[in-house]
Formats: structure tokens, C-alpha cells, sequence
């Protein structure tokens, strides 16, 4: 009976105590390292300095802008000052020079090599020049009143009378009756628009190009 009470009373004793044995604490969860946060300052300063460069090369876009301005249905090579208007219907030389009068233009000068490099981008292969023999100073001349020089010559194929008009037919000039109708090219001065910051004031500047 004795040997009873006390396997009871051992028993309940290992009970209790497992009952109150503390459980173990969970780990708490650890966050990033504190290195990598020492980053985000230096890369902020990157892109700092990267938006400050854009906006600076954007800046000088704009207070400085240069734009070339050709009327509608006139044409700009991509360099040089001149727009060119290409005509869709044929005239004689007098009505050809006539139109670009009219628009304040003359016909096509071919007065250096530039223009002869441009004569092979334009796709029609015959049409009127500024060219024609003025009979009252019996020599050649340009629609801008200028002579014919010997060098231009040079591109020419035997101008002569009695045909006193001058056109261009597959890169070489010639001259022919002025009462034929051809095609024809015009020339202008193109209009310069140049934008710029004067003592924080905008201003545009509306610039024709001379010859």
C-alpha cells in the first residue's frame, strides 16, 4: 500500500514540473543586412546627376533651335538655304520663268559643282534653267542677272543661237527654242527660324537666306 502512495505521488510530481517547463522562444526574423542600405544614397546621386545632364543637353535644344521653312509643295534637299519647287505640268521658258517670278523664286541656277550634284537627285531628267542668251548684252546670263562664266561653260553642251533658252536634259545643258514647253524647276531663299533665350526672354528670329 505504502510502495502505491508513493509511485502515485512520484507520478503527479513528474507532471507538474513537465507542465511548467517554459517553451522555447521562437527566433524573431532578422531583416536585411544594414550593408546593403548604405547603397540607395550613392545611387540616388546617380540618378541625380543623370536627370541634371539630360535636362541640360534638353535646355540648350531648345534656346538654341534652328529650323529650315519651305512654302507648301516646295522641297528641301536636307542641306544648303534653298527650297525647290518641281513642277507637275510643262510650260514654255516664259511662262516657266514667269511662275517663279510669281513666287518669288527664279528658275534653277546651276552656277557650281553643288548644284550639278543636286540636279542628279531630282528625278525628272528635263527642264528649264535660269539660263537664257540676252540678245541687248549679247552674251548668256543667269535669271539673277549674272553672266555665265567660262568654268560654267564647262557643263554646257555648245549654247547657241537660235535657241536662247537654257534647260538641262540627263545632267548636261543645252539650249533650246524657248517657245517648246518642258518641266521646270524654281529656287527660293529658305526661311531661317532660330530660337534663342536673350537675358531670359524668348525671341524668334525669322531669318530669309540669300542666294
Amino acid at each position: 500500500m505504502t510502495d502505491e502512495l508513493v509511485y502515485a505521488n512520484l507520478k503527479f510530481e513528474n507532471c507538474y514540473e513537465l507542465n511548467n517547463v517554459p517553451e522555447p522562444e521562437v527566433p524573431k526574423e532578422k531583416g536585411l543586412p544594414t550593408s546593403s542600405h548604405s547603397w540607395w544614397p550613392v545611387v540616388l546621386i546617380l540618378i541625380t546627376i543623370c536627370l541634371a545632364l539630360l535636362m541640360g543637353l534638353m535646355t540648350l535644344a531648345i534656346l538654341y533651335l534652328n529650323c529650315v521653312l519651305c512654302p507648301v509643295n516646295w522641297k528641301w534637299p536636307g542641306d544648303g538655304d534653298l527650297c525647290y519647287y518641281h513642277s507637275t505640268e510643262q510650260k514654255t521658258w516664259q511662262q516657266s520663268n514667269g511662275f517663279c517670278s510669281s513666287q518669288n523664286s527664279t528658275l534653277l541656277l546651276v552656277k557650281d559643282t553643288a548644284k550639278l550634284e543636286l540636279v542628279k537627285k531630282i528625278p525628272r531628267k528635263t527642264f528649264w534653267l535660269g539660263l537664257s542668251f540676252r540678245a541687248e548684252k549679247k552674251g548668256w546670263f543667269w535669271a539673277d542677272n549674272t553672266t555665265v562664266t567660262e568654268e560654267q561653260k564647262s557643263w554646257t553642251n555648245n549654247l547657241q543661237l537660235p535657241h536662247p533658252c537654257g534647260y538641262i536634259y540627263n545632267r548636261v545643258i543645252y539650249s533650246h527654242r524657248c517657245d517648246e514647253i518642258n518641266y521646270y524647276v524654281c529656287e527660293k531663299p529658305a526661311i531661317q527660324l532660330q530660337r534663342r533665350n536673350n537675358n531670359q526672354q524668348e525671341e524668334w528670329l525669322v531669318r530669309s537666306r540669300g542666294l
